[in-house]
């Protein structure tokens, strides 16, 4: 419970503010994706990073519970596969982004405030179990 509980009081917080400066600034996040996709060397260096933190995330927290802990693995496994795509496949990645429909990063935005909202409330604000203290 307490890997779980570091890793939602760190992915939290940074997927609520990401989900929260796309809706608010939706222009400058397109400015920055197009940027971003334009160059197939970030989009690999982005996959490499992807990675790097899915891996980290699932050999500290390899399990899915019936509970929110499950979101912790899920995000684990979602940046491992985002990537191994973008390191396999930069190109396809660059196409895709340049085709989407704004409306995507809209939902995208609310599904990180979602997940960012539920990953920050269990790490900050449920209660600790038995024997541990609230630091």
């Amino acid at each position: 419970m307490q890997t779980s509980l570091l890793i939602a009081r760190i992915a939290g917080p940074v997927l609520a503010v990401l989900g929260i400066g796309a809706l608010i600034n939706g222009t400058a996040y397109a400015e920055v994706s197009r940027q971003l996709l334009g160059n197939s060397a970030m989009v690999a260096l982005s996959g490499v990073l992807g990675l790097t933190a899915g891996l980290a995330i699932l050999n500290a927290h390899p399990r899915w519970t019936p509970d929110w802990r499950s979101l912790v693995t899920g995000l684990g496994w979602l940046l491992s596969l985002m990537g191994v795509f973008r390191i396999f496949a930069p190109d396809l990645v660059r196409f895709v982004g340049a085709t989407s429909n704004p409306r995507v990063v809209v939902v995208l935005a609310v599904v990180f405030i979602a997940a960012g909202g539920i990953l920050t409330f269990k790490g900050y604000g449920a209660e600790q179990p038995p024997g541990q203290r609230k630091e």
